[in-house]
Order: C-alpha cells, then sequence, then structure tokens
C-alpha cells in the first residue's frame, strides 16, 4: 500500500506565497512560464519545498485557479449587490489587471484538462449567478426580455469588458473611448437612470412594418 507522504497544512502561509507566485508568473510572462523551478526563483525558496505545500504542479495550479475563481465570484457577487450593478459588473470585468490574468488561465485551459473543467462549470455557474440576479431588474428595464436577455446583456458586459481589459493591458486603447460610451448609453437606460430613449423599442430597418414578423 503506498504512504501518502507528509503535506503541510492547507491554511500556511507559504501556500499563499506560492499561489502568488504562479499567478505573477502568469502575468509577467505568460502561463508557459510557470514551472516548479521559475516559482521556488521567484518566491526564493528551495525547489523540493514546492512539492511538501502541494503534490504536484497540476495541484499547484488548480488550487491557485480556485483561489481565483472565488475572489472573482466574491466581487460579483458584491457589484451585484451596488445600487448600480451593470456599472459595476462592466468596471469589474474591464480591469486591465484583472482582465490579463482572466486571458492566460484561458489559455492555459486550452492546454490542460484539469483548469478546462475547472473553467467550463465557474463559466456556467458565473453566467447563472449573474442572469438570476439581473432577471428581475431588466424585466423592468425592458418589458420585450427578448431584447435584452439577461444571459445577452451578462456575456455582453463581461466579454467585451475582459477584451478592453486586455487591450487595455498591452497598451491598445484606439475605439475603446467609443465603445465604453455606448455601453454607458446601454446601461444607464437598463440601470433606469436615463428614459430619453426607450431600450425596448428598436427602431425598424426602413420599409418593414411594426405588424411584420
Amino acid at each position: 500500500m503506498k504512504v501518502k507522504r507528509r503535506m503541510a497544512p492547507e491554511n500556511a502561509a507559504t501556500r499563499g506565497l506560492l499561489m502568488d507566485a504562479v499567478e505573477s508568473l502568469m502575468r509577467t510572462q505568460g502561463y508557459g512560464a510557470v514551472s516548479a523551478r521559475a516559482v521556488a526563483a521567484l518566491t526564493g525558496l528551495k525547489y523540493p519545498t514546492i512539492f511538501y505545500y502541494f503534490e504536484t504542479m497540476d495541484d499547484l495550479l488548480i488550487t491557485t485557479y480556485r483561489r481565483r475563481t472565488r475572489s472573482v465570484l466574491e466581487r460579483t457577487q458584491a457589484a451585484l449587490e451596488s445600487e448600480s450593478p451593470l456599472h459595476a459588473l462592466w468596471s469589474a470585468a474591464a480591469d486591465p489587471f484583472d482582465a490579463a490574468l482572466s486571458l492566460e488561465y484561458m489559455a492555459l485551459s486550452n492546454h490542460n484538462e484539469l483548469i478546462r473543467a475547472e473553467t467550463i462549470v465557474f463559466g456556467e455557474r458565473m453566467r447563472r449567478v449573474v442572469a438570476d440576479r439581473l432577471s428581475e431588474r431588466l424585466r423592468r428595464a425592458s418589458p420585450d426580455i427578448r431584447l435584452f436577455t439577461p444571459f445577452g446583456i451578462t456575456l455582453g458586459l463581461t466579454s467585451l469588458g475582459g477584451l478592453l481589459g486586455f487591450e487595455s493591458a498591452l497598451g491598445i486603447s484606439g475605439g475603446h473611448k467609443e465603445i465604453k460610451l455606448i455601453v454607458d448609453w446601454i446601461v444607464r437606460r437598463l440601470e433606469g437612470e436615463d428614459r430619453s430613449v426607450p431600450v425596448n423599442k428598436p427602431r425598424l430597418p426602413a420599409g418593414r412594418r411594426s405588424s411584420e414578423k
């Protein structure tokens, strides 16, 4: 029978230090730069020390990723509980510091089955949480729920915000001001801040009657 080797307690401060090093490497050099030796060098620890706190590098990666997703979920829930949840959600999604790391995790998920499985579960859970919390607000803002569905708004804000955040981290800014104005225009109406243009009555193309399907 294989004897399980002794491991450090899960609340050990050094575990957090190692996870911080993983994410620092991902932000600055990309997920491909993450290795046991690179993590050890960044933390100033000896290489074998890592495997006292984590059984394998996959264990370190998945634990770090789960810490990350918990943090994202907590911040998202806080945004949804604010007075202007759509604004808060958009701001959080467009944060360049977080967007760069999120993209690295997405890239890693394309090559690591464990991270991919976690990403799928977390992504579906996040969209459901946000959509459930926004359903009533969007229903009040737009009687035509087919136009502004909770899932559509959720995916639009988080995906577009993430893209802008990543581009900002790279130094790309062309068109960002215009996109932010468009998003702000939509969000203010969905938040009930500006009713000058009804969001539930989109203009029909010329030549079509409102009775046409």
